[in-house]
């Protein structure tokens, strides 16, 4: 048995951030996902506000710094959550590449010899236009594309979506939970991550 901390990486875009938190280096859910984890994992936020799964997108997660960072971690688990931002109006012409782009990007992580395994998180819920997210294409596009890829490549699925889809109250700004939102998120990867430590 190991005495390192298990790495466990968590990729997204502003929702992972922890983007409108009061303070997201302690509200953000992989923060608190790291605390539900306890000592013997060491998670870490590779969080980019405004990145996108695909690769011809206004800004491709593949072409932030974070995916170096991430890729530099070695993780042993990875976390996607990306898929909001790949339903921005300015990203829609990229729309039928999605699932290969983000299938592409889980290929990218579980290739690491370090990887043991890659999760894909379902995209919270967005509940009015906003930043020019369009929650139609979220719904009919994007979340079953990171469903396609999840059952593809074998891969668990963590349902970010359902257990925050009646409470709008946790949104402020309609997209981003709040610190209420990030524990609800941290609590449902912990239920999928935790099985898999």
């Amino acid at each position: 048995m190991s005495t390192h901390p298990t790495r466990v990486a968590c990729i997204g875009g502003s929702i992972t951030f922890g983007l409108g938190l009061e303070d997201r280096r302690r509200e953000s859910y992989p923060t608190l996902l790291g605390k539900l984890m306890g000592p013997d994992c060491h998670v870490r936020n590779f969080g980019h506000s405004g990145a996108a799964a695909g690769r011809e997108t206004a800004l491709s997660y593949w072409n932030t710094p974070s995916i170096l960072a991430a890729t530099r971690f070695n993780p042993q688990i990875v976390v996607i959550a990306l898929g909001t931002n790949d339903a921005q109006t300015a990203n829609l012409a990229n729309l039928p590449k999605f699932t290969d782009d983000l299938g592409a990007l889980t290929e990218h992580f579980r290739n690491l010899p370090s990887a043991d395994e890659v999760v894909l998180v379902l995209p919270p819920p967005v509940f009015e236009p906003i930043r020019g997210i369009n929650s139609t294409v979220l719904n009919e596009h994007v979340r079953p594309g990171v469903e396609e890829v999840s059952e593809l490549l074998a891969l668990p699925l963590v349902d970010g979506y359902s257990p925050l889809s009646d409470r709008p109250d946790l949104f402020p700004d309609n997209l981003h939970p709040n610190a209420e939102g990030a524990r609800i998120l941290a609590e449902t990867v912990y239920g999928v991550v935790v099985e898999l430590v």
